[in-house]
């Protein structure tokens, strides 16, 4: 009972210190600031749609004159009324349509960087856990090796090998301790731009979990034809472009009415009054509509070219990761023949004497550099993968 208790206590002290990557990014979209600025622009649109499909404020119309004519007696003269604009329906709804797709095309436009914000979270959590990993399997050789030095000087004290294969070993002892710190400061500097990404409080404090990586696959679905962050923003400027145009067909725009009560010294009158700019006699609307027809045209242009881009960037970024695919297949292939095959006859030579220590030391050399090179191919693989996935991305939900 109390080895379970303290296997669970284990379990849950380990997942409290860690960090998995669906935890990053959903901290991300609640607290980078680049979310916060998002959602603050979101509800600044919605207060500007409120505030365009309001009313105008009445205005009221008020003077006063003294008059002394020359007749009758002098005395104060005044007027008071009330003046209210109104729009055309049609040219007001326009005005919002407007301003709300032009709201969110900023917004898409906000969330495509954050989208890229995000995938550059995804590949540098995956290239830090990458050198944890390799820092990992770097320590247990150097322990290893380790081990084995400790033995061959025994062996040396008893005279069962030469001075020379000694120092061989002594020198290569020395430069795995340098290659060791070298793989620690890139752990390091990894998990540094890592941080300086996520922009989290108490980031540093804890491990990466890592558990979470994603597989190197031969095949991965994209939907290629779903819409692009970029096109749909673009998509809303047209359509912003279009309401814009709608606004422009109207014979009016608005008109204005008001009613007064004068009092003079010798009269009280009321007056209505009705006031419509007549759009008829400007050429304003009809070279407003030609400027949005042209505007609308470069968008459509600029929206076609986004889109050939994606596509040739996709057929591209697929062409690469599937090369690096057959890379870390092929690299994985020959690691394990070293490994497996290889290694073990080179290590039964060398602790028979039949073998060389720089042989056996040449042949551990050889096995990191293909670790090593596994690595980087998978690095690779990662780096194209997002930025396949930047080219291709919907929509996030914020």
């Amino acid at each position: 009972m109390k080895s379970l208790l303290f296997l669970l206590f284990c379990t849950l002290f380990l997942n409290a210190s860690t960090l998995g990557l669906d935890e990053i990014l959903q901290k991300l979209r609640s607290e980078h600031p680049l979310a916060k600025s998002i959602q603050s622009l979101e509800f600044a649109n919605s207060s500007q749609i409120k505030a365009l499909s309001s009313r105008e404020a009445t205005k009221l119309l008020a003077d006063t004159t003294y008059a002394k004519p020359q007749i009758e007696s002098s005395g104060y003269e005044y007027s008071i009324g009330l003046e209210q604009n109104f729009m055309n329906p049609n040219v007001k709804n326009s005005i919002v349509k407007s301003a709300a797709y032009q709201g969110e095309a900023e917004i898409l436009s906000l969330k495509h960087e954050f989208m890229l914000l995000e995938n550059e979270v995804r590949l540098l959590y995956h290239v830090n856990c990458l050198d944890n990993e390799s820092l990992d399997e770097y320590k247990r050789s150097f322990e290893a090796f380790v081990e084995l030095y400790k033995k061959k000087e025994k062996a040396y004290s008893f005279g069962e090998i030469s001075k020379k294969e000694l120092l061989q070993l002594e020198l290569e002892l020395d430069r795995l301790k340098t290659e060791y710190k070298y793989y620690e400061d890139e752990v390091e500097v990894s998990r540094a731009a890592l941080g300086a990404f996520v922009l989290l409080p108490q980031f540093s404090d804890k491990q990466l979990y890592c558990q979470d990586v994603q597989q190197v696959t031969k095949e991965l679905l994209f939907n290629t034809q779903e819409e692009s962050l970029q096109e749909a923003s673009l998509n809303k400027k047209v359509q912003s472009l279009q309401s814009d145009f709608d606004r422009y067909n109207s014979q009016f725009d608005s008109f204005t009415f008001s009613a007064a009560y004068q009092n003079e010294i010798d009269a009280h009158r009321f007056v209505v009054g009705l006031s419509v700019p007549l759009n008829f006699t400007s050429s304003l609307n009809e070279e407003s509509r030609a400027m949005l027809l042209h505007k609308k045209s470069a968008l459509m242009h600029e929206k076609e070219g986004v889109k050939l881009q994606k596509a040739s960037q996709a057929d591209m970024l697929k062409s690469q990761l599937l090369q690096h695919f057959k890379e870390i297949q092929a690299t994985t292939n020959m690691l394990n023949k070293y490994e497996n095959t290889l290694m073990p006859l080179v290590e039964s030579a060398y602790t028979l004497g039949e073998s060389s220590a720089i042989e056996y030391l040449l042949s551990g050399r050889e096995i990191w550099k293909l670790k090593e090179e596994l690595i980087e191919k998978r690095k690779n693989y990662y780096k194209t993968l997002f930025q396949l996935y930047s080219v291709l991305k919907i929509k996030e939900q914020l």
